[in-house]
């Protein structure tokens, strides 16, 4: 990645969600400085400074490599969270066209090309998307401004909207791409209603920050399925029996942090993985 300077920044007065300039709730300040804020309209988390387009093309580049593939032992866990959350969607949708809109380089992808899904991918990362095209069915750009021909029976967003500028046009296009009684599916999701990022905030396991720029809650996401129709069919915090769970452990820790907190203290160490921490919802059409 590119060395990001103040000119790949831009700054948000108004709630990227509802397009409203509101009140705020201020929360902290990243590692860069970026103001991160809760609205008090909707709920939504955001940064107020945050990448604008030219940084984003800085910032996923080489995301693949920097950070997606450095750390094999990172890796090896996020393969066994995928065959969690084929499980679970599995269960809703056995067969179809897929599309996994922000696929990095296609492991998810080929869990369902393995179990006989006609699966296809859009990537906004240059090297992830070429990475990806050499095994996959790929769709390299930013997805709203895409053109698709086929409607799908199942539509993932897994870990991603939480670094899109405009998410109701990510959501609004695979409704459009959408074929009927379809499903999407929204995973690895960090939770912002969960008591380790309001307790944590820049110390959660992963913060909204100027690059990892919104966090959404369950109630966000089903109050907008809602009124366009759908019914959320599953809702799974993912925990227990995951790869990153050390229970006993990760209880300790965030009494540690509840005993800072209650003693005016600064909690200067990273949240465990815990229960709340990342959603994954299911809605049908």
């Amino acid at each position: 990645m590119q060395n990001l300077i103040d000119s790949d920044f831009e700054t948000l007065e108004k709630c990227p969600w509802g397009g409203d300039k509101t009140a705020v709730e201020f929360l902290y300040k990243d590692f860069m400085g970026c103001e991160i804020v809760r609205c008090k309209k909707c709920g939504l988390v955001f940064a107020k400074k945050r990448l604008n387009k030219t940084g984003l093309v800085k910032y996923w580049s080489d995301y693949l490599s920097r950070v997606h593939l450095h750390d094999s032992t990172a890796v090896d866990k996020r393969n066994k969270m995928y065959e969690i959350d084929y499980k679970l969607i599995n269960e809703y949708v056995k067969e179809g066209k897929i599309l996994d809109v922000g696929c990095g380089n296609g492991s998810f992808l080929k869990l369902f090309e393995i179990n006989g899904y006609d699966a296809s991918g859009v990537e906004f990362g240059k090297e992830a998307a070429d990475n990806a095209s050499s095994e996959h069915k790929i769709y390299y750009g930013e997805f709203p401004k895409l053109a698709f021909k086929d409607k799908y029976d199942l539509i993932i967003f897994r870990g991603v909207l939480q670094y899109v500028p405009e998410p109701k046009a990510y959501l609004e296009k695979g409704i459009e791409l959408l074929a009927p009684n379809g499903h999407i599916f929204i995973t690895a999701q960090p939770n912002m209603d969960s008591l380790c990022f309001n307790l944590f905030k820049e110390n959660f396991t992963q913060p909204v920050t100027g690059v990892d720029f919104i966090g959404y809650t369950e109630r966000l996401f089903t109050g907008y399925f809602t009124a366009k129709r759908f019914k959320k069919v599953a809702e799974k915090y993912f925990y227990e029996g995951t790869p990153y769970a050390n229970i006993e452990e990760d209880i300790l820790k965030v009494a540690k942090a509840i005993e800072c907190k209650r003693e005016n203290k600064e909690i200067g160490f990273k949240a465990p993985a815990f229960y709340g921490n990342m959603m994954s919802l299911v809605y049908k059409a």
